[in-house]
């Protein structure tokens, strides 16, 4: 039982102590010529971890925050709708929703378990991560569907058998946005895992940002759907 509890406890660190990743942006400061109105939920800008107790349904996911990037999400999709979108006329946009969680319930379990076994935990965690693939992919929302899951909100940090058949752990971002008169809300599941020296959260938001502007732009350009 206390090797058990040491393993939750050190597994729990990566959810408990939000680190803040600095995504270089040059010449960011133009960008401010886009005029953005966030109208998200203020708790979708702020760090929650739903449960450290291993028995839990909601073991394993958390939603990540504003405060693990810099510049903020908000502040990315703003300079690349300027980069992306400004030649079409978009000059302004409205932000409904944009809100990352981590879903690492699989890899955190099968760690947990190793160790109270008397494995590991840095090693299991590495070989989880090593062993398990898994596919970036950007889906359509259905806002109803997501508005419903408020109340269980760690539901919105889940993903189906047929998006991750490897149970890998991942990154989920919405983002909901009215530019130029149209509304899209899309789904970007991409891997937490990172791809040689760039960070796996900043590559999950700028690929979401990326996907979610591809809907609006006139080059043919389109995400999985």
């Amino acid at each position: 039982m206390k090797k058990l509890l040491a393993a939750l406890l050190t597994l729990a660190c990566a959810a408990c102590a939000p680190v803040v990743t600095k995504v270089n942006v040059p010449d960011i400061e133009k960008s401010s010529a886009v005029a953005v109105s966030d109208l998200r939920p203020a708790v979708e800008k702020e760090h929650k971890i739903f449960s450290l107790m291993i028995t839990s349904k909601q073991y394993g996911i958390w939603r990540v925050g504003d405060v693990q990037l810099s510049p903020s999400p908000v502040r990315l999709l703003q300079h690349e709708i300027f980069e992306k979108l400004s030649s079409q006329g978009a000059t302004n946009a409205t932000v409904y929703h944009f809100v990352v969680y981590a879903n690492m319930q699989s890899q955190l379990r099968h760690g947990a378990v190793g160790a109270a076994a008397g494995g590991v935990v840095g090693a299991l965690i590495g070989n989880a991560l090593a062993n398990r693939d898994e596919t970036a992919q950007t889906r359509v929302v259905d806002a109803a569907a997501f508005d419903s899951m408020a109340a269980e909100e760690y539901q919105r940090g889940l993903y189906t058998q047929e998006e991750d058949p490897a149970k890998a752990s991942v990154f989920i971002v919405y983002i909901d946005t009215l530019i130029n008169g149209k509304r899209v809300f899309t789904r970007t599941i991409a891997p937490a895992r990172s791809q040689g020296d760039q960070n796996a959260l900043a590559d999950a938001v700028e690929l979401a940002i990326k996907n979610q502007l591809a809907r609006y732009s006139n080059d043919g350009t389109k995400s999985n759907s």
